[in-house]
C-alpha cells in the first residue's frame, strides 16, 4: 500500500470513529452511551466479517475461533469507557460469586503486572481474569484490542504463548484489521475528549481491578471525572 493510500485509509477510519462518537450527546444517560459504543463494536464486527469473507474467497486462512484462547494470556490494553461497559455487562449477567472470582483474579494479575518492566509486561503470559474454561466471559463486551486481534496461523499464536519474551516471535496477525480498529477507536476517543469525557488506556486487569468494586463509576465518568491515568511505558 502506498503512503498516500495508507494515509487515506487512516483518515477514513478515524472519521468513522469520530462520527460515531458525535451521536452521543453530552449529559445523556449511560444506557445511551452504551448504545453508541455497541454501534462502534457492531461496525467493527461488520468490517471484520467482510474481511474474513474476502479471505475465504481468496483462500487465505483465518484461524481465530471461540475457545482458542492462546491470545488471552498476554497483555491487553483497554480504555476507560470500554471497561466501564465491560464491567456493566459482567454485573448484568453473572452472579456475585462469579464476579467475586473475576475481581480476585484481576487483583492477583494486577499485583504481578504492576511490578513488571516494559519487556516483562509485553512478554507476560498470565491468563486474562475474564478467561473461564478457555472462553471469554464477556465476549460480546470485549474491548477493541481483542476484537481486532485476528490471526492467519494459530501455530504462531501458540509459539508466542510458549516463547513470550523471545524477540521476533509474533502471531501472524492481519495488519489491515489491526490498523482499521485502532484508527476507529482513536477517532471515537478523540470525539469523547471533545465532549469532556476522558478515556485513558491501561492494562485491562488494572482497570478491571479499579472499576469492578467502584460504585457510581459510570456516573462520575459521564460528569467528566478522570478515573485512571494513561499508562506510559518507561
Amino acid at each position: 500500500m502506498s503512503d498516500k493510500a495508507f494515509g487515506q485509509m487512516e483518515e477514513v477510519f478515524i472519521n468513522d470513529g469520530l462520527g460515531l462518537s458525535t451521536s452521543f450527546k453530552k449529559n445523556s444517560s449511560k444506557e445511551e452511551f452504551f448504545e453508541v459504543l455497541r454501534n462502534l463494536y457492531h461496525q467493527t464486527e461488520l468490517l471484520t466479517d467482510s474481511f474474513i469473507e474476502s479471505c475465504s474467497k481468496s483462500g487465505k486462512p483465518v484461524d481465530c475461533k471461540m475457545g482458542c484462547g492462546w491470545c488471552c494470556h498476554q497483555s491487553v490494553f483497554a480504555s476507560t469507557h470500554e471497561m466501564l461497559y465491560l464491567v456493566h455487562y459482567l454485573k448484568s449477567r453473572y452472579k456475585p460469586d462469579a464476579i467475586k472470582g473475576v475481581a480476585e483474579r484481576a487483583l492477583s494479575k494486577s499485583q504481578k503486572t504492576k511490578g513488571m518492566t516494559r519487556s516483562e509486561l509485553l512478554g507476560n503470559k498470565i491468563a486474562c481474569p475474564l478467561l473461564q474454561n478457555n472462553k471469554c466471559m464477556v465476549y460480546s463486551a470485549r474491548p477493541m484490542a481483542c476484537r481486532i486481534y485476528l490471526s492467519s496461523d494459530v501455530n504462531t499464536c501458540i509459539e508466542r504463548y510458549q516463547k513470550p519474551a523471545q524477540e521476533g516471535v509474533r502471531p501472524a496477525l492481519f495488519k489491515f484489521i489491526l490498523d482499521a480498529g485502532r484508527y476507529m477507536n482513536f477517532g471515537f476517543v478523540s470525539g469523547l475528549k471533545n465532549k469532556g469525557l476522558h478515556s485513558n488506556e491501561a492494562p485491562l486487569e488494572w482497570l478491571l481491578n479499579d472499576l469492578i468494586n467502584k460504585e457510581n463509576a459510570m456516573e462520575e465518568w459521564l460528569e467528566g471525572a478522570i478515573l485512571n491515568d494513561a499508562y506510559e511505558f518507561e
